[in-house]
């Protein structure tokens, strides 16, 4: 018999053969101490790595009456305005909503695209013509469409940002097929604090690529156009006619973006991510689009693409615990992938709604009133993230998962007598029922698990140093995975594996 150590999973890692990447990371990811040298080995890796529970939402506001999920969520002088359903709003910082709009001003559903020029606010409804201001200055025009002629005649726009005073568009004069323009308002120096105009029909075409447009972003002042082979800058460069902005031949690189990625763009880290031309995450580092994601990721990416399941996936940049995270969910396929630009690592979030495994709920993410506010795409709530909870709006409840790497010697009949995890006590209150670990098992490689006898080990209660999570008697088995579920209270999290595993004999 001989006790192995099995590898805490540092990522999400699933190859088309399970047999050589099993690893999956569900609402937890690693911390590795930067100060504790690299082992050499297995055993001492494990002893220096810790999986860390995904945190809890809490509810900061709920709009009463709300007819649909949150959109958007902006702050414009320092007050923040939302977007929900078909509700223009504001938000106080006691979680008051205020409605600014009676009537239904925001058609369809899914996230908007929000920015603003210090004085007009901008909302556009992406991919169509359909764009609403609020300017809340005497005079302004308070709330209103977006009904230039210029604006309209390119089809709207596919996505909108700011820069310099003004707020650029990528137009959809393609019918969202690829567009090869972008174009800018006159600037907040003519419109002031009214509603953005379009007078000077500033627009820029192509002048490095021949490849169609298909998503923007402000980086570092600069103006990003990604195409679908290629990627090139502008720059403000204060022309007296046509558009301010002029093409900036170091910005170009030679990657695009996938056509159905335009809001896979997302700045985090003092860089920008997107999802590219080639099917890989790639993140910005000075003129270099440098390869973040693996083959596992890589292998998602694929298959949604292979099944048109990458049109409407988004990305957000949230910070927990120190660590910038890039967050893309794509709708079609019901996951959400993050990497962590610290561990440079990927790992999953799920929302478990009604006991069903779904993308994160999270549609909106912003930086305000000094939390990490959450935007809930299932319904009309506001919340933040909270590491001292374990559900999702009071509802849900957040699950952690993660399966290792197979347990097989040569594909010889295995008998595992023992296996125990070391996981931190749990979070319940003394005297109330301490929180517990499922074990499931897996004899297909990861493919489909069972739970293994029904049976659930106690994490016991704070300060209960004493406790161990250990199950018997798990059979024989060519192939093992594990998977381990922690659904109650508790800090997080694993430190290490092992199992007690009788090895078997050749033909056997």
């Amino acid at each position: 018999m001989a006790i192995r150590p099995i590898p805490l999973p540092i990522a999400s890692y699933q190859l088309p053969d399970l047999r050589a990447g099993a690893k999956r990371l569900v609402n937890c990811f690693p911390v590795m101490p930067s100060q504790a040298p690299q082992p050499d080995d297995t055993k001492d890796q494990q002893q220096i790595i810790t999986l860390r529970r995904w945190p809890g939402i809490t509810t900061f506001a709920n709009y009463i009456g709300g007819n649909g999920g949150v959109r958007g969520i902006w702050e414009m002088g320092g007050t923040v305005y939302v977007v929900i359903g078909s509700v223009f709003a504001q938000l106080s910082p006691g979680g008051i909503f205020t409605q600014l709009n009676t009537i239904t001003p925001i058609p369809g559903t899914g996230f908007v695209r929000m920015t603003d020029n210090g004085a007009c606010l901008v909302i556009l409804v992406p991919g169509t013509n359909n764009c609403y201001t609020y300017t809340p200055f005497t005079g302004g025009g308070g709330f209103q469409q977006l009904t230039s002629s210029f604006f309209l005649n390119l089809g709207g726009a596919i996505d909108c940002w700011f820069v310099d005073t003004y707020i650029v568009f990528l137009a959809n004069n393609n019918g969202g097929n690829g567009s090869y323009t972008f174009f800018n308002d006159d600037g907040r120096q003519v419109s002031g604090n009214a509603q953005i105009t379009f007078t000077t029909a500033a627009s820029f075409t192509r002048q490095f690529g021949t490849d169609p447009f298909f998503g923007i972003c402000v980086d570092h002042r600069e103006v990003l156009a990604f195409g679908s082979r290629t990627t090139e800058g502008y720059v403000n460069t204060g022309n007296t006619t046509g558009s301010p902005f002029s093409t900036a031949p170091d910005t170009y690189m030679p990657y695009g973006m996938h056509p159905s990625a335009a809001f896979t763009i997302a700045l985090q880290d003092n860089s920008v991510f997107w999802v590219a031309n080639d099917l890989t995450v790639r993140r910005r580092e000075g003129q270099t689009p440098v390869r973040v994601s693996d083959e596992g990721i890589e292998n998602i990416l694929q298959t949604a693409a292979q099944g048109n399941l990458l049109t409407g996936a988004y990305a957000m940049a949230p910070t927990f615990a120190g660590a910038p995270l890039y967050v893309l969910t794509i709708p079609l396929m019901q996951r959400t992938l993050v990497y962590n630009c610290v561990t440079q690592k990927w790992f999953e979030l799920s929302s478990f709604i009604n006991g069903i495994q779904q993308q994160w709920r999270a549609q909106v993410f912003f930086n305000g009133f000094g939390l990490q506010l959450i935007g809930d795409a299932q319904g009309p709530s506001i919340g933040y993230l909270d590491q001292t909870m374990s559900t999702e709006f009071g509802a849900s409840p957040v699950i952690c998962l993660f399966m290792a790497q197979p347990i097989f010697d040569r594909n010889l009949l295995l008998t595992v007598w023992r296996v125990e995890a070391v996981i931190t006590a749990g979070g319940a209150a003394v005297g109330a029922n301490a929180p517990s670990v499922q074990l499931l098992l897996s004899d297909n490689w990861g493919t489909t698990f069972y739970t293994f006898d029904d049976e659930s080990q106690t994490l016991g209660v704070p300060g209960d140093t004493d406790n161990r999570a250990v199950w018997f008697d798990l059979g024989q088995h060519r192939s093992l995975v594990p998977q381990f579920r922690v659904s109650d209270p508790s800090p997080l999290f694993a430190v290490t594996i092992t199992a007690d595993v009788e090895e078997g004999m050749e033909g056997y």
